[in-house]
């Protein structure tokens, strides 16, 4: 009631706990004022209601309490992941976390600190993760394996890591990849999260931990999904390649590949995909992070060797943050 008046404040506002209590007394003491003349005892009542609700004196109160304890705390966790991290309220936490006494609201705090001590990790860099970008048939899989050679990386393609679902046969999911992979059409941007933090768990127990993400993200939604649920720090190496030479390389590597989405008939819709859903990638992860483009129309050993060094500079920047 005393909010009603006052508002909602919260840490973003500059108001301490102490002017926020003061403010909500004050509130409740006006009700009670303009209660008064008509109704004395409903504005006895309303002070007394609201003693009882500070002091905890009662079961009911101590409940409403640590309700209203928890929904600040809730408040201040979507504060701190819509903001994305820029403003960490931890001494925020410590000091109402503590109130809270009833041991149901206590088990909600519980799963609330853990979801926001997962953000809070994600946001901390623990591996080296480079996303290599470009348009089909532009040698990310050929770079990424030189790469991954001589530079310690664990590569990852998300389009193998597809291809390898579909062939799971007790996968849910087979059909609908198999379908979406021959439309050429993204597949949902939680599926694909899912399969890289599986690899790249049971990779970070082996003590990897540098990946190249090949062909991913392929959409801003993927790349928002990954920052939250993975690792909020990345750089990216774009691969920029022409169309005619892009449609060249599909056409010699249709010949031996095998795979569903190498045929004529996908060939330009596929391209068409990557540019209008795959490049305003770039553009956000630039924002984020580092990002470099390496002109890619050059044989296999000329794109490496200007590829090469922008790798390692990546490598440098981002251990130096880990």
């Amino acid at each position: 009631m005393g909010e009603a008046i006052i508002g909602d404040l919260t840490p973003s506002d500059g108001v301490s706990k102490e002017d926020k209590h003061l403010r909500e007394q004050l509130a409740i003491r006006f009700l009670s004022a303009l209660n008064r003349p008509g109704n004395p005892r409903f504005a006895i009542e309303l002070e007394s209601l609201w003693e009882e609700y500070e002091e905890r004196k009662t079961k009911e109160a101590r409940l409403v309490r640590d309700i209203d304890v928890y929904e600040r705390l809730l408040q201040a966790k979507e504060y701190e992941l819509r903001g994305r991290g820029e403003k960490d309220l931890g001494d925020f936490f410590v000091q109402w976390e503590e109130m809270i006494t009833t041991p149901e609201i206590k088990k909600w705090t519980k799963t609330l600190l853990h979801e926001r001590e997962t953000f809070w990790s994600r946001r901390k860099a623990s591996a080296v993760i480079i996303f290599v970008l470009g348009g089909p048939g532009v040698g990310k899989g050929t770079q990424c394996a030189r790469l991954a050679q001589d530079l310690g990386f664990q590569h990852l393609s998300v389009g193998d890591l597809l291809r390898e679902e579909i062939h799971q046969l007790d996968s849910p999911f087979a059909t609908f990849i198999s379908e979406s992979i021959q439309s050429s059409v993204i597949v949902p941007a939680q599926l694909t999260v899912n399969l890289l933090k599986a690899k790249m768990s049971a990779s970070k127990t082996r003590g990897r931990s540098r990946f190249l993400i090949d062909g991913y993200p392929r959409s801003l939604e993927q790349a928002v999904m990954f920052e939250e649920e993975i690792q909020d720090s990345n750089s990216a190496v774009l691969l920029d390649c022409s169309d005619d030479e892009t449609l060249r390389r599909l056409r010699i590597r249709a010949e031996s590949s095998g795979r569903i989405d190498d045929n004529p008939d996908a060939f330009k819709k596929r391209i068409d995909t990557y540019r209008n859903e795959s490049l305003p990638v770039v553009d956000h992860l630039r924002r984020k992070g580092s990002v470099k483009t390496v002109n890619s129309n050059g044989s296999p050993e000329d794109v490496y060797a200007l590829l090469k060094p922008e790798v390692e500079d990546l490598i440098h920047q981002a251990e130096a943050s880990l």
